[in-house]
């Protein structure tokens, strides 16, 4: 599968766990993160500063792999691969969305304060590869709303 169905967009707005992102270090060795992550406009987005490995890996080599998973039984997930593009989000419309997924409407002071003294950017990943896990329930057997 080569795209975010609308059944795996809904799985990954519904989740609130930080999501595990993957990108390749200046020699070929991977580096994995814990990431906040967001849907916008159809794509995973992940925001990180500038400066971190993230940024700086995605920018020499974009190839990355990025999964969600409930983290409990039956354990359902989806693990994407594919290339993640650098952007630039001065009014801080998606890293502020990102944020209130995990904090809530009102954002704390820190976060604003975080944002305003470090330069951030978007990580958003292009899927070539998308493999979900157990989002479809079993014959008989509903999922909880």
């Amino acid at each position: 599968m080569r795209a975010l169905t609308p059944e795996l967009l809904a799985f990954l707005e519904e989740m609130r766990v930080p999501g595990i992102l993957s990108t390749l270090g200046l020699k070929g060795e991977p580096i994995t993160s814990a990431v906040w992550y967001g849907v916008h406009e159809g794509a995973v987005v992940i925001a990180t500063p500038a400066a971190r490995n993230k940024a700086r890996n995605a920018r020499n080599d974009p190839r990355v792999s990025f999964i969600v998973d409930t983290k409990d039984r039956p354990y359902r997930g989806v693990a994407i691969e594919g290339v993640a593009t650098v952007e630039e989000d001065p009014e801080l419309i998606v890293m502020e969305s990102i944020a209130r997924r995990y904090l809530g409407p009102e954002l704390p002071g820190w976060i604003r304060e975080r944002y305003a003294t470090n330069q951030r950017v978007i990580l958003r990943i292009t899927p070539s590869r998308v493999r979900p896990w157990n989002l479809t329930p079993p014959p008989g057997e509903e999922r909880p709303a």
